[in-house]
C-alpha cells in the first residue's frame, strides 16, 4: 500500500450508492423523499473522512504532506468528468437545448471555477428554486453548488491540516482535539449564519456547510488514534435509520436545512462511517455488488443526472412518473458508466499524468470550456419587453383630449352581452408583420396601464409590442410586481417557507401600483389574473391551507379583489378590464399539482365576473382563456415554456389577433 492510499472499504461505496439514490429520488419530484437532498450532506462527510484519512496516513508514513501530489490526485479524480459535463452543456446550449434560460454563461463559469454556490447565493436564489422551478426554467448546472463546496474544502484543508499537525506536534497534543474544536465552532456558526445572512446562506454558504465535511475529518482522526471496537458496529444501523427518516421527513425548501441544522446530518453521517469501521451485518449489506457498483460511478451519476433531468423535462413527454424516471435513470446510468470506464478511471490510473502534465491538461481543459462559453447563447428570459418597444409604446402623460367612447362598434367586434370580450378566431402560428388595419380606430391613442404580477408582465409584453407597432391605437406601460398576486390576505405555504401575503405584497398592491397608475392617468387599466391569486393560503398563521374552492377563502378573495377594483376607480381610472388567462398546464414533474386545478381558476374567474357585473360601464372582463380554447397554442409547450408565462412572441400573437382589439373595445364601449 502506498503512502497516499488507505484500505478500500466497499461499504463506503454502498453508502455513496444510497446517498446518490436519495438525490435522484428527490430531484425526481417524489414527494415521499422530500429530504433526499440530504444525500449531499452524506457525500460531504464521506469526503471529509476519506481525504483526512489519506492525509493522516501520508503524514504518519513520511512526516509530511505533499500538497502538490494531493492537488494532482484531486484534479485527476474530479476534473475530467466535470469538464466533459460542462463542455456538453455548452454544446447543447449552442444547439438550442436550453432556450429561454438566462445567465447560462454565468453558470458555466461559476461551475468551472468552483464558486457556483457563491454565484447562487449572490443571485438571491434559494435551493428550493432548483426543483420548484417549472421545467422550462430549470438550469442544467444548478447541482454544481455542492461540488464547489467540496472543491473549496480540498483547496484549503491539506494546508490547514498540515498546520494543525505542525502545531499539535509542537504543543504535544492530538490533532483530534483541534479538529473537534473546529467541528464545534462550525456547527455553532451554521445557525448563526442562518440568522445573520438568511436561510439561503445556511444552505449555499461554505462556512455554513463545512461542519458536515469536518465531521468526516473528525472520524478519520478518531480511527487513527483509537482502535475501533465491536461495539462501534451498533452505530451503523442506528445512524442509517436516522438518516433514512430524515430524508423522508425533512421538508423541501424550508425547515431545519435552512435554519443551520445540517451539521446534525453530518454528525449522523459520521456515526454511520464510524460504525462501518467494525464488521457487522450492515457493513455486509452495504458491500453487496450492486450497491458497490453504483457507488463507484456515483460521481458521474451525480454530475450527469441533473442535465439529463432538465433535458428530458423540457421535452414534455406525456409519460407516467415511473416511466419518466426510468428514462432519466437509464440515460444517466449509461453516461456515468461510459464516463467512469472511458474517462475517469483511465485518467486516475494514468502513470503518464505526472503533476506537471496534469497541470497542463487541467489548464488546457479549462481553456476549452472557457472557449465554449462563447458559443452559449446570451439568452434573455423568454418574456419581457425590450427598451425600444417600451419607449415607442410609452404613455405620454402630457395634456390630451378626453377619450370619447364610441357610440357604434363594427359588428364583428361587438362585445358579448355577458360583459366579457367576444371570442374571435383562433390564433395563427406566426406574428403578423403589422396590424395597422383594425376594426376599431380610436380618436386618439388609448392609454393602457397593465397591472399584475409576472403573468401580467409576460402577457403585457405582447400588448406593448402591439402598441409599439401601432402607435395610433394605443400607448401602454407595465405597472407590474413580480411574484405578487392581488389578493391581499393570508399566508401561503411555499417551497421557501410561509409567506405573509399582506406583508410581502402589500406595498405593491396598496401603494406602489396605485400611485404609479394615478401618475399615468390611463384610459384603461388592464388587470391580469394570476396563479398567486388562485394559490392555496391559510387565513391565520399556522392555520390550514385553504383552496379557492373553500367558501371562506372565496369570500376573502372577492372582498380583496373588489376593494382593489374600487380603489383604482376612486383614483380616477375610468375603465378597468380584467383579463382571465388560461389555467397553467401541469408540469411533467407534478402532473397532479393541485395548483393547476381548473376548479380553483373557475372560482377566481367567477369572482371577476361578479365584480364586473356589479360595476357596469366601468369594469369589463376579457376572456382570453375562452379565446384560446381549442387553439393549438393552448397546449403547445413552446408557448408557455414554464407552463405559466407566455413567451413574448406568443403574447405578441395574442395581442395582434385578439387582445389589442379587446382592450380598445373595453376602453371605448
Amino acid at each position: 500500500m502506498s503512502r497516499s492510499t488507505i484500505a478500500y472499504q466497499p461499504a463506503l461505496d454502498g453508502v455513496r450508492a444510497l446517498a446518490v439514490s436519495a438525490v435522484l429520488l428527490f430531484h425526481g419530484g417524489l414527494s415521499w423523499m422530500s429530504g433526499g437532498y440530504l444525500g449531499v450532506s452524506v457525500f460531504f462527510t464521506l469526503s471529509g473522512f476519506l481525504i483526512t484519512s489519506l492525509l493522516l496516513r501520508e503524514h504518519q508514513s513520511t512526516g509530511a504532506i505533499d500538497a502538490k501530489a494531493f492537488f494532482t490526485r484531486r484534479a485527476r479524480r474530479l476534473l475530467p468528468a466535470s469538464l466533459v459535463c460542462l463542455a456538453a452543456v455548452c454544446v447543447l446550449a449552442a444547439a438550442g437545448a436550453f432556450d429561454g434560460l438566462e445567465k447560462l454563461r454565468r453558470d458555466v463559469l461559476g461551475a468551472l471555477f468552483q464558486v457556483f454556490n457563491w454565484v447562487k447565493l449572490a443571485s438571491g436564489e434559494s435551493y428550493a428554486d432548483l426543483t420548484a422551478a417549472e421545467a422550462g426554467l430549470r438550469r442544467p448546472l444548478d447541482h454544481y453548488w455542492s461540488l464547489a463546496i467540496e472543491e473549496q474544502f480540498y483547496w484549503c484543508w491539506p494546508l490547514a491540516f498540515l498546520g494543525i499537525l505542525w502545531w499539535c506536534r509542537r504543543r504535544g497534543t492530538s490533532p483530534l482535539r483541534v479538529v473537534a474544536v473546529l467541528v464545534a465552532l462550525f456547527t455553532v456558526s451554521a445557525p448563526v449564519i442562518a440568522q445573520v445572512w438568511g436561510p439561503d446562506a445556511a444552505y449555499w454558504a461554505t462556512p455554513a456547510r463545512v461542519a458536515e465535511i469536518l465531521f468526516g475529518a473528525l472520524v478519520a482522526c478518531v480511527v487513527a488514534v483509537r482502535p475501533v471496537g465491536a461495539r462501534a458496529a451498533w452505530w451503523a444501523p442506528a445512524a442509517l435509520v436516522a438518516l433514512t427518516v430524515a430524508c423522508v421527513l425533512f421538508p423541501d425548501g424550508s425547515g431545519p436545512a435552512y435554519e443551520g441544522a445540517l451539521p446534525l446530518i453530518g454528525a449522523l453521517s459520521a456515526l454511520l462511517v464510524y460504525g462501518l469501521q467494525a464488521p457487522s451485518a450492515v457493513r455486509r449489506v452495504l458491500s453487496v455488488r450492486p450497491l458497490v457498483a453504483l457507488g463507484k460511478v456515483s460521481y458521474g451519476v451525480y454530475l450527469y443526472h441533473w442535465p439529463v433531468y432538465v433535458l428530458v423535462d423540457r421535452q414534455a413527454w406525456d409519460m407516467p412518473v415511473a416511466a419518466d424516471l426510468a428514462v432519466k435513470w437509464a440515460i444517466t446510468g449509461a453516461l456515468a458508466v461510459v464516463s467512469y470506464w472511458a474517462i475517469e478511471r483511465p485518467v486516475r490510473r494514468s502513470t503518464w499524468l505526472v503533476p506537471r502534465r496534469t497541470l497542463v491538461a487541467a489548464i488546457a481543459g479549462t481553456a476549452v470550456v472557457v472557449g465554449l462559453v462563447f458559443v452559449v447563447p446570451a439568452t434573455a428570459k423568454f418574456y419581457g419587453i425590450d427598451s425600444e418597444s417600451a419607449d415607442a409604446a410609452a404613455i405620454d402623460t402630457g395634456s390630451v383630449a378626453p377619450l370619447v367612447p364610441l357610440t357604434t362598434v363594427p359588428p364583428s367586434s361587438a362585445p358579448s352581452t355577458t360583459g366579457s370580450a367576444a371570442t374571435e378566431s383562433a390564433p395563427t402560428s406566426t406574428v403578423p408583420a403589422s396590424t395597422t388595419t383594425t376594426a376599431i380606430v380610436p380618436p386618439r391613442p388609448v392609454r393602457i396601464a397593465v397591472v399584475g404580477d409576472s403573468v401580467a408582465e409576460a402577457t403585457g409584453a405582447g400588448v406593448v409590442a402591439w402598441a409599439a407597432a401601432n402607435p395610433q391605437l394605443a400607448q401602454v406601460e407595465l405597472v407590474t410586481g413580480v411574484g405578487c398576486g392581488l389578493v391581499l390576505d393570508g399566508y401561503q405555504d411555499l417551497s421557501f417557507g410561509l409567506r405573509d401575503v399582506t406583508e410581502t405584497c402589500g406595498p405593491y398592491v396598496s401603494e406602489l401600483m396605485p400611485d404609479r397608475v394615478a401618475e399615468l392617468q390611463p384610459d384603461l387599466v388592464m388587470i391580469v389574473t394570476s396563479v398567486w391569486d388562485a394559490h392555496d393560503r391559510s387565513l391565520v398563521a399556522g392555520g390550514p391551507q385553504l383552496s379557492p374552492t373553500d367558501p371562506e377563502l372565496e369570500t376573502v378573495m372577492a372582498t380583496s379583489l373588489g376593494a382593489l377594483t374600487d380603489g383604482l376607480l376612486a383614483r380616477g381610472v375610468p375603465r378597468i378590464a380584467w383579463v382571465n388567462g388560461p389555467v397553467p398546464t401541469p408540469s411533467p414533474l407534478a402532473p397532479e399539482d393541485a395548483q393547476s386545478e381548473p376548479e380553483r381558476y373557475a372560482v377566481l374567474h367567477r369572482i371577476i365576473d361578479e365584480i364586473a357585473a356589479d360595476r357596469p360601464g366601468q369594469v369589463s372582463v376579457i376572456d382570453l382563456e375562452g379565446w384560446l380554447e381549442g387553439s393549438p397554442m393552448l397546449d403547445d409547450p413552446a408557448v408557455r415554456p414554464d407552463h405559466v408565462h407566455f413567451t413574448t412572441e406568443a403574447a405578441t400573437i395574442i395581442a395582434n389577433e385578439f387582445l389589442g382589439q379587446a382592450l380598445l373595445r373595453a376602453a371605448l364601449t
